[in-house]
Parts: structure tokens; sequence; C-alpha cells
């Protein structure tokens, strides 16, 4: 296991605490995002604090404004999803996502009539301006009117976990898409692509897998250029009664335009490996050029998001595309009094840009038996090999 220190208390009695680390120039300018959440999926008490010299000393937290708009017909969170700086335009994109609920409060979770009760807009902020990534026809996003039917129809989405750059200046973002008159529980896979000349952002083809393959079809998906210059995607499943919890991997060769269909993410031995319904990361290290893998493997097959320990890294083999079995290296695991239930998610990633280290912020759900929700936030340090 890696060794841990505490980074950020818990927000209160059965408060969790929540940080989303990155970067946000080329220098050594660090945000984090700071949120806290006593429910799943449900945040509050939005700050950001800045540290000018690498996370030695930060700004004193302050309120970012605007996330909730509770409005007499109906609500909107629009979430700040961390930065991705590209080092080689010296673009800062900002990823965004908009959850309205069309006549109903923010964090309404039920569901009616077997509809989900809320849809989610991936937007990009670019020099200030929020962009709605679209992969189908459909309405741009008018504050004015956030609950146009036609708006909420068309090109919702949920946000991948990172962007990657290319070195021609493309940046490609995956979402998890469900096209207009699509089971919201069954999205699919979408990568994005910005022209670095049009500054447009157009989208591949989309795929989707059978709920027989994911239940809950594909989700949090993260992308990263291969070293051959293909896009790799992998994405989260969940189980279903005839495929046990893995995750799963598109590759596209054409710079984003197509991607191939989906097929089952495994060890480079060829064998399978279980993993909840949860997410992980993909960061290649500056210091050796290999590309790490940072999720949750288990040894019996999950149920939906359950177990979520331990946590691994991981290198990934390029040329076979699958995880280095012989690498594994367990950051954190369950510990003997925690609950069953603990949570080893949900983490932000981010590489030091001095040492070279991969620093992993993650929040503990469950480590106190009787405080679910009293959740403090750790750092894990690995150090890559050189």
């Amino acid at each position: 296991m890696l060794p841990r220190q505490l980074h950020l208390p818990a927000a209160g009695d059965d408060l969790a605490q929540w940080c989303q680390v990155s970067y946000i120039d080329g220098a050594l300018t660090r945000r984090e995002i700071l949120r806290t959440s006593g429910a799943s999926d449900a945040y509050h008490d939005w700050h950001e604090r800045i540290s000018d010299d690498d996370g030695r000393t930060w700004s004193d937290p302050r309120p970012i404004p605007g996330v909730v708009d509770q409005r007499p017909d109906g609500g909107i969170v629009t979430y700040p999803c961390g930065h991705h700086y590209d080092d080689a335009l010296g673009i800062l994109y900002e990823k965004r996502m908009r959850r309205i609920w069309p006549g109903l409060e923010v964090y309404t979770f039920h569901w009616e009539g077997h509809q989900h009760p809320f849809n989610d807009h991936t937007f990009v902020v670019e020099d200030g301006r929020d962009v709605l990534l679209r992969f189908e026809d459909g309405p741009d996003y008018d504050p004015q009117n956030p609950f146009d039917p036609e708006f909420c129809r068309t090109n919702s989405s949920y946000l991948g976990v990172g962007i990657a750059f290319g070195e021609d200046g493309s940046a490609y973002y995956p979402l998890v898409c469900q096209p207009a008159g699509h089971s919201h529980n069954t999205g699919g896979l979408v990568l994005m692509r910005r022209d670095p000349g049009s500054g447009e952002w157009s989208p591949s083809n989309q795929q989707f897998v059978d709920p027989e393959i994911s239940s809950r079809g594909l989700l949090e998906p993260d992308v990263t250029l291969l070293k051959n210059g293909h896009l790799l995607v992998v994405m989260r499943g969940s189980d279903s009664p005839t495929t046990p919890g893995r995750k799963w991997f598109s590759v596209s060769t054409d710079g984003g335009k197509t991607l191939s269909p989906v097929e089952e993410f495994r060890y480079d031995d060829g064998s399978s490996f279980y993993s909840p319904s949860s997410i992980h990361s993909l960061v290649r290290s500056r210091k050796n050029g290999r590309l790490y893998w940072i999720a949750n493997i288990t040894e019996e097959p999950p149920s939906g998001n359950s177990p979520r320990y331990p946590l691994y890294i991981a290198e990934i083999d390029e040329e076979k595309v699958a995880v280095r079995r012989d690498s594994l290296v367990c950051i954190d695991d369950r510990h003997d009094g925690e609950p069953d239930a603990v949570q080893l998610s949900n983490f932000s990633v981010v590489e030091n840009r001095q040492t070279l280290d991969i620093e992993i912020y993650l929040t503990r759900i469950g480590e106190i038996p009787d405080h679910f929700w009293q959740g403090a936030v750790y750092q894990y340090t690995f150090t890559p090999q050189a």
C-alpha cells in the first residue's frame, strides 16, 4: 500500500469533504475545488482555494458562485469539474456539467414513471465562455430558458474523466451520450475532438453495449493518447445477470473520428479481472513516459458499485492495450474494523510538476463505522520508477 497522509479533515459530523485538484497554468498554480456531502451525489458548500507555490501554501477558501440555481419552475446545478491545461497551446479548459431538474428541486433522485427526473449536459469553458458539447442537432443552452424541452431532450450527456491533448493542438474529451429518444440508463460513448485551427468541437461515431454486457451502459470514460498515436478510451460498466462487473475500452485509430466497438479491458496475459462500477483514471508519467491506470480491482465479482476497494495503480501495455498484471501496486484497501461499505473511489489525480510524483486525493467514505459520511481527504503519493 502507498503511504497516506491527511490532506483535509472531514467537513463535520456525518459530512464528507471532497477535493478536486488541478493545475490552472503552465507554472505551479493549483486550484482545489472543495465541496461537502452527506448523501450520494448531493454536494453542497462549494468553495475553491488557490496555491501559487505548488500546494505549499493556500489562499483562504472562497465560495464558488452560481453552482445551485433553484427557480420556481425547476432547479439547475452547474458542477465545476476541474481543469485541464494544454501546455502546447497555453489553453486552460474547465469542465462543467449542468444537471437540470424541470419542475423539481435540485438533488431530487427518485424515479417517476421510470423516467429520470433530471438531464445532464456537458460544457467546456474556454476563455471565459461556455461551450455546449453537441453530438446531435439541438438548441444551445439559453440561461433565460434553461428548461426548454427541446434543449433538455437533445445532447444529453455525462462528462468524462479527463481531456487528452495531441501534438497538433487537438483536444479530445469522451462523454457518456444519451441521444434523444435513448434510455437515460443505457448511455453510450462519444469522443469529442476540438480542431486546433477552427476551435470547433466535433463528435465521433457513438458506441453502445447491450444491457447484458453492462446493465447501466457505459459510464465515466477517460481518454489518453497511446505512443502509436491511437486514442484509448476506458469506461466503467455495471454487472448484469450474464456479465460480471468489468471495465471496457474502445480505440480510435483516425484521430478521434471513429471509435472501435467496445471490448473488455483485460490483463496483458489475456485473463479477465473484476471491477465495480466506479471511477478510474489514466495518467502518463513525464518521469518515465509510462502510462498508468488507477482503478478498483476486486477478487470476487462486484455487485453494482460495490465493493470499491482495493484501489490499485498499474502500468498499461500499450501494444496489447491491456493492464500489466505484474505491475499492480495497491494504493489502499479496506482495513480491519472498517465497514464493508467503505469506498476508496471518486479520487482526484495530479502529477506534481516539480517531483513528477503522481498524487492521488481520495475521500475515504465509510471509514468511521458509526458515521458513514464523515470522510476526510487523504493524499497518496506514487513515485514512478525512473
